[in-house]
């Protein structure tokens, strides 16, 4: 019996046809060039320690600042010895799966495309979308209710780490001025105002994790130069041009060219630049409906330092970095073909004594685009 073969037989064939998958859906993620190892300084960390080896778990670790007078003089240093105190939080993986049946023999017959080149490249578009997704809703701490969020429902609370909403002392309503309790209003929208209070914030974030208070904010940190990360929706993005006027987005714009010769990857494709910050338009922005008294749209923009959120995965990377298992298999006796995609990992926004470490949740209303009311 004749079947439709979409995947090479050959192991290696199918290592390949992983490969490309892998490579198109990591061009194709916003959050590439914001990624690296635990020695780089971007806003997402990948851990590798459960990519080799048994586990579903990894910890992860942050080591208390010192605080404290010196003792002076002739005071006696034995018996008042610091203790070096720590906090931990936990990530956790597990499957993510994806099936797509590409028919049988007669279906691709009866098509004038490449039904396997053409899985090939939806596949890739899914990768890319829901890791988009997923490390925006982690580091957001919800899943929102706008649209742009496209392949999880409203009310997704996270597998299977959850997410965990900000803590108010990193959690900025508009520019600061706005109390928790009345949220946004109509008039709450996203202007240099708000980049400068969360710099603002940012810089008073000196405490002691220890007693309480919100950590340092370390920014990140590439070639040399320091910077933090502003991420908002297509409607932020057009709010600010409105408020500073096309010459002065322009300004903001040889700003970024300017900062660029750091040669950073993160500025790669990012919009503008403004007092240290970079800003690049997130087009998985989370949105809720809950300004005001129910009636205003706010949208959750991301102010972000290095090692904001953390991503872990199952598998280890091939030499591309492809982490991404593919397999098919067939049905109804090998007449129809299905495509199997899986990747292991989990995400996790870096927290710990039930606080966010380097980043800020900034909420805003937005100017609504025609047709749409979130």
């Amino acid at each position: 019996m004749a079947r439709t073969q979409i995947l090479p037989t050959d192991p290696g064939a199918v290592k390949k046809w992983e490969t490309e998958v892998s490579v198109e859906a990591t061009k194709k993620s916003g959050f590439t060039k914001m990624t690296g190892g635990e020695k780089s300084a971007l806003p997402v960390v990948r851990k590798t320690s459960l990519e080799s080896g048994p586990g579903d778990e990894v910890t992860m670790y942050l080591i208390a600042k010192i605080v404290g007078k010196p003792r002076e003089g002739a005071e006696k240093l034995a018996g008042y010895e610091d203790k070096l105190n720590h906090f931990t939080d936990k990530l956790r993986i597990d499957k993510h799966r994806k099936a797509v049946n590409v028919g049988d023999v007669m279906d691709q017959k009866r098509v004038p495309y490449d039904i396997a080149e053409q899985a090939k490249a939806r596949l890739s578009d899914w990768a890319a979308e829901v890791h988009d997704e997923q490390i925006t809703m982690t580091a957001s701490g919800a899943r929102g209710a706008g649209t742009e969020v496209q392949h999880y429902p409203t009310g997704y609370a996270g597998f299977p780490n959850a997410f965990e909403a900000p803590d108010t002392g990193h959690r900025q309503i508009y520019d600061g001025t706005v109390a928790y309790g009345s949220l946004v209003t109509a008039t709450h929208k996203l202007g240099l105002n708000v980049i400068d209070a969360a710099v603002l914030k940012s810089k008073k974030m000196i405490g002691d994790v220890n007693g309480g208070n919100p950590a340092k904010m370390t920014p990140c940190s590439v070639d040399g130069g320091k910077h933090f990360v502003f991420l908002t929706g297509a409607e932020g993005m057009y709010d600010l041009r409105r408020e500073v006027g096309d010459a002065g987005f322009l300004t903001l714009e040889k700003a970024k060219m300017a900062a660029e010769g750091n040669k950073g990857v993160i500025f790669t494709g990012g919009k503008w630049y403004y007092n240290g910050v970079l800003g690049d338009e997130l087009q998985t922005v989370v949105k809720f409906n809950d300004g005001g008294a129910g009636t205003v749209p706010v949208m959750r923009s991301l102010f972000l330092g290095a090692h904001a959120v953390a991503v872990a995965y199952g598998t280890k990377g091939q030499q591309n970095g492809s982490r991404y298992e593919l397999k098919e298999s067939d049905l109804d006796h090998g007449e129809e073909e299905v495509i199997v995609i899986r990747l292991i990992a989990g995400y996790k926004k870096c927290r710990y004594n039930s606080m966010d470490i380097n980043m800020l949740s900034v909420d805003h209303t937005y100017t609504l685009a025609p047709g749409y009311t979130i």
